[in-house]
């Protein structure tokens, strides 16, 4: 289902969006939809890669890793003691 919504583009951007709906012969709702997904995509990339959880995979498939891990996760993820 589809929301509306209402949003504000300078000139050059209406423009641009104009043209492109125009030789694309695709609505300018559309471009602005995939556009928006395209752009959250691309944030929660990069927000999960800053996600302290992700360092833990593997963790202790390594011989050398921690083995108190289950115990002592809060040390591993923000560095506090346990």
């Amino acid at each position: 289902m589809l929301k509306r919504k209402q949003i504000y583009l300078d000139e050059e951007s209406e423009s641009a969006i104009k043209q492109l709906s125009s030789s694309t012969k695709i609505s300018e709702a559309e471009h602005i939809r995939r556009a928006v997904t395209v752009y959250l995509s691309k944030y929660r990339r990069k927000r999960h890669e800053k996600d302290p959880l992700l360092d833990l995979i593997g963790i202790c498939d390594n011989p050398k890793g921690p083995t108190d891990a289950s115990l002592h996760h809060d040390k591993y993820l923000y560095g506090k003691k346990g």
